[in-house]
Parts: structure tokens; sequence; C-alpha cells
């Protein structure tokens, strides 16, 4: 079952937008835009299989699906093509919302060095 709203289901009042970089999200590409809820909340069974925005303990903020850890309050953070990231504690994690396919340019790529990035 796919549960990624069309744009008009949710409130943008609510939500927060992630530009992705690099290419281990297999059709996901650099340069899109992923939003999810602005709550940020701690990750739960709900997200399960589902694609998320994640923050580890360690600082990191990725895009990734998420699965349960062997460890007690620990997840598998699954990539495409990559390798997974296990038994991560993450801070926070939300369903991506929507995703929104952006053809980057190199003048935007200068600015999102500011900006706080999603991998």
């Amino acid at each position: 079952m796919n549960k990624m709203m069309s744009p008009a289901a949710f409130d943008a009042q609510d939500a927060a937008a992630f530009s992705v970089r690099g290419y281990s999200m297999g059709a996901i590409r650099d340069g899109w835009w992923a939003f999810i809820s602005s709550r940020r909340r701690k990750p739960n069974d709900d997200l399960i299989d589902e694609l998320c925005i994640a923050r580890t303990r360690a600082g990191k903020t990725l895009l990734r699906f998420l699965r349960k850890g062997r460890k007690t309050d620990t997840w598998d953070l699954i990539s495409v093509t990559g390798d997974p990231l296990l038994d991560q504690e993450l801070q926070w994690a939300e369903r991506v919302i929507w995703l929104e396919p952006h053809r980057i340019t190199h003048s935007e790529i200068d600015a999102l060095q500011e900006l706080e990035c999603v991998e």
C-alpha cells in the first residue's frame, strides 16, 4: 500500500522539506525534494518498511527505509544501492509524504551547501 500523499492532502504549515543529496536511493535522485511532517517524532512500528527521513544520534540526517534493529530501541536504515546502517539509535524519524523531482542547478548546489540536507 502506498501511503505517500498528494501535495493537497497534507498541511503545508506542518511540512518540512529536505534536499536529497547523492544516489543511494535508486530512482530518487540528487536534488529532489523530500517532504515530511515537521513534528520530528520518535520512530515507531508504523514506520517499518516506510520511506522516511531519519536523524541518527550521531547527527546524520538520512533518507532511508526503516526496519527494526536487533538491539532495543535501534533501527536499521536501508538504502536501495548502498550498505544498510544497522542498529542505529535515532533522534527522530518521519515518513516521506511527498517527493518532488528537481533537476538541480550549479548555483543551487552552492546554496544548498549551507542548508540541512539528507543523504
